[in-house]
Parts: structure tokens; sequence; C-alpha cells
């Protein structure tokens, strides 16, 4: 016979509080999780994963600091220890770089100052579980095209537009990434000239012309801070159209059905929506041909959702 459980009506509030938080740390104890990660160009994300939803969901901002596998480890062993320390079966991570998945390293990532660097190696170390390295974007775009925008359509773009500018072709549900694996480096392709201003400026590359100097997050962080009133609303003006002949030039190359956006700075997209959607109509020849333009249903934790799927199926394999 099953036992009735009653609330004790006698308890203050804050005696009732205290029980109920007691009771879910003792059932998140006796759960086993997977850790999920996404790191940025200015930013970690880190929360658990227990097979179909995320929780204790945190984000620590980095800004241009240097940072490498002993710090994040760090990070990890203060958040978990601040969660309860909660079973851990193996992680996964998504780094703003390709990654070599043999050798378990970051190929290269201009924004984190990482070539060939064994992060994997490092945080297994530290953290004593299977750790596996994907590449952010693909890890964002599989939960995008299997839950969110992305969905009902066979042949999208997906494109992130945080710290980094990258992107990945999804065609049926399957990342397309080249002859190299390197398809998803937007954020370097040249396709600005010396004409506009920003593009003047070397991109963390150490390169010039490069998308990043022109739609990363650092340029709109910049703008934000220098700018008020009238000089801001012409800021997201021209992003909005860079942005668009970003996408004109996406659509001339890969006639993709849909566009998905996704990124910190969709935060503001009502600032450069209508500037980006009518550049892109301008600067696009075939205008039959138009994608669809649509914003990530799933937001900053795509990403974390795609690493904790990807923790749990390396995990079964």
């Amino acid at each position: 016979m099953r036992k009735n459980t009653t609330w004790d009506c006698g308890r203050s509030t804050a005696d009732g509080f205290a029980l109920f938080e007691h009771t879910l740390w003792q059932a998140m104890r006796k759960t086993a999780y997977w850790l999920a990660m996404d790191i940025g160009g200015s930013s970690v994300k880190v929360a658990l994963w227990d097979g179909h939803r995320l929780s204790r969901v945190d984000r620590t901002e980095f800004g241009s600091a240097i940072v490498d596998g002993d710090w994040i480890a760090r990070l990890l062993g203060l958040k978990l220890q601040a969660w309860g320390d909660p079973p851990i079966r193996s992680a996964a991570v998504g780094v703003p770089s390709p990654v070599d998945a043999k050798h378990r390293v970051v190929v290269e990532s201009a924004n984190l100052g990482w070539r060939n660097y064994p992060l994997a190696s490092v945080l297994r170390k530290a953290l004593r579980i299977p750790v596996y390295l994907e590449t952010d974007v693909l890890l964002a775009a599989r939960v995008e095209s299997a839950l969110g925008a992305g969905r009902n359509s066979a042949d999208f773009v997906y494109i992130n537009l945080g710290t980094g500018v990258s992107h990945v072709r999804m065609l049926r549900g399957e990342p397309q990434l080249g002859a190299h694996g390197l398809g998803t480096n937007l954020g370097h392709a040249p396709l600005f000239s010396g004409r506009n201003r920003r593009a003047r400026k070397l991109c963390k590359c150490g390169r010039p012309y490069c998308v990043e100097t022109v739609i990363g997050g650092r340029v709109v962080a910049t703008a934000l801070r220098r700018w008020r009133g009238g000089e801001r609303h012409r800021f997201w003006r021209e992003y909005g159209e860079n942005l668009g002949i970003v996408l004109s030039c996406v659509t001339s190359l890969l006639d993709p059905e849909r566009i998905v956006l996704n990124g910190g700075v969709c935060a503001s997209r009502t600032l450069f929506e209508s500037s980006m959607r009518a550049a892109l109509q301008w600067h696009t020849v075939h205008q039959g041909a138009l994608p669809k333009i649509s914003f990530s249903r799933l937001g900053d934790t795509a990403g974390l959702v795609g690493a904790g799927l990807a923790a749990q199926q390396r995990a079964d394999e």
C-alpha cells in the first residue's frame, strides 16, 4: 500500500522551501547526468542534461581574457561543487573551431587563440570522465534541424551570429562540411572590401575584410558602448544591410530553402531585421530563389542541448 505524503501546514514558508530544496537535491544526487558545455569566443555556457532536458544552465563571461583548458576545468569544478557534485557520466564540449575527432584536439580557433589544442585530454584528466569535442555550430544546427526552425526544411543553412560568425549547411538532417570538413567558417570569408571602414580592421585570424569584422559580436559590443540615439540607430541599419549582403552571398552560393539565424546578436533582431531583409532582396539576382529567413526557436541553449545529446549518444555507443 502506497504511503500518503502530506504537507505540514504548520511549517513556515521558509521551512517549506528548505524541505523542497533538500528533496530536490536528494533526487539530483540519485540521477546520473551528462555535462553539456558550449565554449564561445567570449563566454562559457554549461548545464546538466538528464536525457530529456537541461538544468542548472549557467553562463560565465570571460570577455577578451585568455582562457585555456585548465581555466575551464577549474570553472567546471566550481560549478559542479556548487551544484552538489551530481554524478556525471560523460561530457560533450562545443568549441568555435573545427575539431580533429581522432586526436581529440581543437584544430584552430582564432577568437580563443587555440591551434591543435588538446582540450579533451585536459578536461578528461581534470574531470575524470570521458570528454567529447565537436564544433559548436554543428551541435546547434543538428538540434535546430530536429527540433527547431529547420525542422521542416530539407535544405537550410544555419548561421550563428555570436562573438564570431559561423555556419553550416544542413541537407536532410546531415551537415555538409566540404572536402576538408571546414565548411563552417563563414566569419572568415573576405566578402567585404576596404571601402567598408569596419572591414579594414584586422580580424582575429590576422586578415582584413572578414565577415566577422563587420557583423561579429565584438563589432556590436563596441558600437553599443560608443554610440547612443541616432548614431546607434544608424549602426543597426547598416548592420542589417551588411548582414543582408552576407545572406545574399550565401543564397547565391548554396541556394538554400531556408536560412536560420541564431546567436547573441539576434536578441536585437527588431533593430536590424527590416534593413537585413531589404538588402537580401536587393542584392539577390534571382528573386524567385529568395530563401525563407527564420530566427532560432531554441536561442542560446541550442548548443547546450546539442552537447547534451552528443554526450548521451556517444556514451551509449
